[in-house]
């Protein structure tokens, strides 16, 4: 009775190999502990059973539009090395082409095996065709280290920025400190993630949080600006109030002064307003003097005060602010977390 003819590795040597070779592999090792782990298997039947363990590094052409929220795919390609279609045929085998023996004990740290496929295709070459066999991965980026070590910093970082509006408007100094280290952290933030991603030329997800939430912080910086201008309007204004309430009241002593003089001691150029004298004779009073006439002034038309109307100050401006900004905030969060997670799952 004939029975499996189990071989060891060295006797590959001599029996005839398809030579199968990894085409876009970048390096391959065959595993030795301390031997090259070969298993080589002969049927009655005559079919060959060869099995290596290797370990093997290929491309992945990745697109990072979407990091770190992004579906990458990898690809291996088999073919025979020495033989063309015409002499070699190779072909996936029926039952369970691909097998991953326990997912589960398997998991790479930043990515998770969503599927895995295979394919069968013929390639022209100078030499003539050649039958290929593509197994193509699957992966979906975990980006829960992303969240903890780049959106919630970033979250910080904004969410210091705001404590500047329920600052008094006097505490410039204060106020600037909050902006200015916010956004100086989330630049630092923002370079320790990047230095560690390829450079690629177009714009990332990631890139799209990290430029809206530096918009945010100078914006920030920017309503500080504004309501420092109107505070300093409002200083003005406050000024110029009192130096006309000043000259109104000194206006009213002169003018009451001024109406207790006899007119002909009376220069002209102090008559500020419309004067004229009482009589043009004197009069003769019981006890016999004789009163000089005296002159009557008006006073001179006040000058309204500025009308004002709705003073926009920078305690205003602030109380918008501190309720239009998160407003601001949450909108873009919704955009950015659908908008993004939407093309990733959508993503064939």
């Amino acid at each position: 009775m004939l029975t499996i003819m189990s071989c060891q590795g060295r006797k590959k040597n001599s029996i005839w190999t398809p030579n199968v070779c990894f085409v876009n592999s970048k390096n391959v090792r065959i595993h030795a502990s301390p031997s090259e782990n070969i298993l080589l298997l002969v049927f009655p039947n005559g079919t060959v059973w060869l099995n290596y363990r290797v370990s093997l590094m290929g491309p992945c052409f990745l697109d990072l539009s979407l990091f770190p929220m992004d579906v990458q795919q990898c690809n291996l390609v088999f073919e025979s090395y020495s033989y063309n279609s015409a002499e070699v045929n190779i072909v996936w085998r029926d039952w369970e082409p691909v097998s991953i023996p326990d997912p589960n004990a398997k998991r790479l740290p930043d990515f998770e095996l969503l599927s895995h496929a295979n394919t069968k295709f013929t390639l022209l070459y100078t030499a003539g065709l050649w039958d290929q066999l593509e197994v193509i991965f699957k992966f979906r980026r975990l980006y829960g280290f992303y969240i903890l070590q780049a959106y919630m910093p970033t979250y910080l970082s904004v969410f210091i920025s705001w404590i500047a509006f329920w600052i008094q408007t006097s505490a410039l100094p204060a106020r600037i400190t909050l902006g200015v280290s916010s956004l100086m952290a989330l630049t630092f933030q923002f370079g320790n993630v990047v230095k560690n991603l390829p450079r690629v030329s177009y714009v990332k997800a990631l890139d799209i949080w990290m430029f809206g939430c530096m918009g945010f912080i100078f914006l920030s910086l920017v309503e500080l600006v504004v309501v420092g201008f109107f505070d300093k309007l409002e200083s003005r204004r406050r000024r110029t109030r009192r130096t006309k309430d000043y000259m109104l009241v000194h206006s009213d002593s002169e003018q009451q002064w001024l109406s207790r003089m006899p007119s002909r001691t009376m220069p002209q150029e102090m008559l500020g307003g419309d004067c004229r004298t009482t009589s043009s004779i004197g009069m003769r009073l019981s006890n016999g003097s004789i009163t000089s006439p005296r002159m009557q002034c008006s006073k001179p038309k006040k000058v309204n005060k500025i009308d004002e109307g709705r003073i926009i100050s920078g305690e205003f401006i602030d109380d918008v602010s501190a309720k239009l900004f998160p407003a601001m905030f949450l909108a873009f969060n919704l955009f950015y977390w659908f908008y993004y997670i939407g093309l990733s799952v959508s993503r064939p």
